[in-house]
């Protein structure tokens, strides 16, 4: 089997989807894999290492991507990348498939490509192995970034997140009970900061309750806590996920117009759209913008910032899977694998995702029945 790496081509993004170490585990299994060349020099490997540990170098997007049966990255397809790719390969990464553009489900489609989105791969007991590994890295990176715009120098309320004897922390407010959420929630109480958490259900909240303790408090989330907890707070983290569709924009605007000046909004479910009606999308080197007094924090590829521990976070959740891949063959693998199966949309022309369905206005099989 050939295994192709490409570069990631997303504005900022530094992670690449396997490390050299993760190369000799593969070419070891009897696969060839192609890297694109300074694919991993961003996370500070360098073509040699990878050469070393038996890849070969690719010197185009095109021939990384041409040549591999299975390719794998970290994320969604361009429509540029989705154009070179040939009939009957296997992709696997983050998929996002439900909220991508026509021309690539129509490029995936028609060359009747074999696409397994990881953040859909899930296992009783065990979540969503590859989604939780990047959420908790950006709700640990979310309270890093609060902390630091909070600093007058950036433009902040001048608070130091975990306060003094004699002087309190900052306020944190987190919406969403998730990884992400949780995760910040850790982090921030952790710097000592005061923490409130909302969320839809009673059950993560009680979770994160037994986690944490008396020091978190918590609430449900409608709009009269909504409204009085963006008055209150020095930080908003926003960390609604909805799979496979668009995250609700429960903060209005109205809301951030009442929130103290220079606090600061991270909005960590931009990549979805945003929870907050002020956010936009922004990239690691130019992240943030004010509107209606506020510091917003809008970057979709947060662990970007951290590539060596991301890109090393995502392959200890994918390498088993490549190894299934190369050692069975894919249809093989997705058939006996206990749980591989569920992250693929699309097989052989067929949408095997409902809300993959939805969103094209098509039909669906579910992954099982076209695996028979």
């Amino acid at each position: 089997m050939y295994v192709g790496i490409p570069r990631e081509r997303f504005v900022d993004e530094r992670r690449v989807a396997i490390s050299p170490a993760g190369v000799r585990e593969i070419v070891e299994m009897g696969a060839d894999v192609y890297v694109e060349h300074n694919a991993g020099a961003a996370a500070g490997w360098q073509d040699e290492e990878y050469e070393k540990r038996g890849a070969t170098i690719a010197y185009s997007a095109e021939e990384a991507i041409c040549r591999a049966d299975l390719l794998l990255k970290i994320l969604p397809p361009t429509i540029e990348e989705s154009q070179m790719m040939r009939e009957d390969q296997t992709l696997m990464s983050y998929l996002q498939l439900p909220l991508a553009r026509k021309e690539v489900f129509e490029n995936l489609r028609d060359k009747s490509v074999i696409a397994i989105g990881l953040e859909n791969i899930w296992y009783e007991g065990g979540g969503h192995p590859v989604r939780r590994a990047m959420s908790e890295i950006a709700g640990a990176l979310a309270i890093h970034m609060a902390a630091q715009y909070l600093q007058a120098q950036e433009g902040g309320r001048g608070i130091l997140m975990g306060g003094l004897p004699g002087v309190p922390p900052a306020s944190v407010g987190i919406v969403g009970a998730g990884v992400v959420g949780g995760t910040a929630a850790r982090s921030a109480l952790d710097i000592g900061a005061h923490v409130i958490m909302v969320d839809q259900h009673v059950a993560p909240l009680r979770r994160a309750t037994l986690h944490y303790g008396k020091r978190l408090q918590t609430a449900i989330i409608n709009e009269n806590n909504l409204e009085k907890l963006c008055k209150f707070v020095d930080v908003l983290i926003c960390a609604v996920m909805v799979e496979d569709h668009r995250a609700p924009h429960i903060i209005t605007r109205e809301m951030v117009q009442s929130m103290k000046p220079r606090s600061v909004i991270i909005d960590a479910s931009i990549d979805q759209g945003g929870v907050c009606e002020t956010s936009r999308p922004t990239h690691i080197s130019n992240p943030i913008y004010e509107e209606e007094g506020v510091i917003h924090y809008c970057v979709p590829n947060m662990p970007a910032m951290v590539p060596r521990t991301a890109t090393r976070a995502f392959q200890n959740q994918v390498l088993p899977l490549i190894k299934s891949l190369v050692k069975q063959g894919v249809v093989d693998a997705l058939r006996t694998h206990p749980y591989m199966h569920t992250g693929l949309n699309m097989f052989d022309g067929i949408v095997t995702r409902e809300s993959v369905a939805e969103s094209f206005g098509t039909e669906w099989t579910p992954p099982l029945e076209v695996l028979q």
